[in-house]
């Protein structure tokens, strides 16, 4: 049985858990849905789950570092690739699929209209590193 830790504030997909079993057989998913200080921090709590995998919901800049240092650890990063389907300006949307999607509410920036924003899963693939290609302002 492969284990997998998630690291998000919200629950797979019926879509991602059938990816993760269509690819790793019987899987152990091992959710954490609270807010980590570091890195160092989702690599503990991997290793003391079992983990192989981590899959984080987290900010770009603290996945990178993470990429970097589970890679050291054996620990495999996966990133689940949601397409941005559109903005819904009501609910229920008639697009919406159960299996696949989750809707975000948000406010628009400039109007303040309380907006929608509907992604759909499309696939799962693993990070071998981000790069931030920087330059002088």
């Amino acid at each position: 049985m492969t284990t997998i830790l998630w690291l998000s504030r919200h629950e797979p997909l019926p879509a991602q858990v059938s990816a993760l079993r269509r690819k790793f057989g019987e899987v152990k998913i091992v959710k954490y849905q609270r807010p980590l200080s570091t890195a160092a921090d989702a690599i503990h709590l991997a290793k003391e789950c079992g983990a192989e995998y981590i899959i984080p919901v987290l900010p770009l800049s603290f996945i990178a570092y993470l990429v970097d240092q589970a890679s050291k650890e054996g620990i495999k990063i996966i990133m689940a690739k949601m397409k941005s389907i559109h903005e819904c300006y009501q609910q229920p949307c008639p697009q919406f699929m159960e299996d696949y999607d989750t809707i975000i509410e948000s406010r628009d920036y400039n109007s303040g209209i309380k907006i929608y924003r509907h992604y759909r899963f499309e696939k799962f693939c693993i990070l071998e590193g981000i790069k931030f290609i920087e330059r002088d302002l």
